[in-house]
């Protein structure tokens, strides 16, 4: 009876241990358990944008602040409901209004022979008030992008910024790149292991961003805003002005023969993924 006493101890105390030696290993790192392979994957998808956005300013001039400031708000709101029916409505508008004062301007002897034009600032050399809106639009449909762009131009703007494409990241084409850098991954540690004379084995760690795979996360996978695609460098030629009594509708009508050149351009999103397999 003693001598089974003691190897019921025995067996109890074997097992005890075994369990303490499970818990060692699932609290030590992964690639302190055995052999492992690291792996960055990165892939870059090119999708079609989704976005375009452009610039315009309209402006006005009067002696009175009120009255430059309300011409120019009815300049920029005709031309915002043109470029609205020329758009088809799939736009999103904001504008912002400022108003400065411009004074008589003198004469200012800067050298024995030189002299340059100066603004009197005093008040009673106040002239006027020049009255700008600056129009931001976004486009949510690219193809309608020049249309668009075209009748903001026929409402005669003093300045107008070039047409952008970009795309708008969504869930959709965020998983799309990280799928293509979870494929990387797994064919870099697969040539690693080949590379080694090893067995690849089973996915042990997946981390998105661009590791270390046990470090600190990289920033989030998204679109790569460095990358922006302008279609027209060059600024705008001028164009006409329009005949002041001209509808949004005539200003929508007219957009074509202002519609600049507006090719699509593929945009790029990036994914990167760190993986650890286990090796056999």
């Amino acid at each position: 009876m003693r001598t089974t006493g003691v190897i019921g101890v025995f067996v109890a105390a074997v097992a005890l241990s075994g369990c303490t030696q499970a818990d060692d290993a699932a609290d030590r790192p992964v690639w302190a358990r055995g052999p492992v392979i690291e792996a960055q994957g990165r892939a870059f998808v090119e999708l079609p944008p989704n976005r375009a956005s452009f610039s315009a300013s309209y402006e006005a001039r009067d002696a009175e602040s009120a009255v430059a400031s309300a011409e120019a708000v009815a300049r920029a709101n005709n031309a915002a409901e043109a470029v609205r029916i020329a758009a088809e409505g799939e736009v999103r508008i904001t504008s912002n209004l400022s108003v400065r004062p411009y004074y008589q301007q003198v004469t200012r002897r800067t050298g024995p022979d030189r002299e340059e034009l100066v603004e009197n600032v005093h008040p009673d050399a106040l002239l006027g008030y020049v009255a700008t809106v600056s129009m931001s639009v976004v486009v949510l449909d690219p193809e309608r992008a020049a249309s668009a762009r075209g009748a903001a131009l026929a409402a005669g703007p003093v300045s107008s910024g070039a047409l952008r494409f970009y795309l708008e990241p969504d869930a959709e084409n965020q998983r799309a790149a990280f799928a293509a850098a979870v494929r990387d991954a797994a064919q870099r540690a697969r040539l690693i292991a080949e590379a080694s004379g090893a067995e690849l084995g089973t996915l042990q760690v997946l981390q998105e961003g661009q590791g270390p795979c046990l470090g600190s996360p990289s920033t989030a996978t998204g679109y790569d805003d460095r990358v922006s695609v302008t279609a027209a460098r060059a600024a705008a030629p001028p164009p006409p002005p329009p005949p002041p009594d001209a509808t949004p509708q005539e200003l929508a009508e007219a957009a074509e023969r202002f519609a600049l050149a507006a090719d699509l351009q593929p945009q790029r999103i990036e994914a990167r993924v760190c993986a650890i397999y286990s090796v056999r």
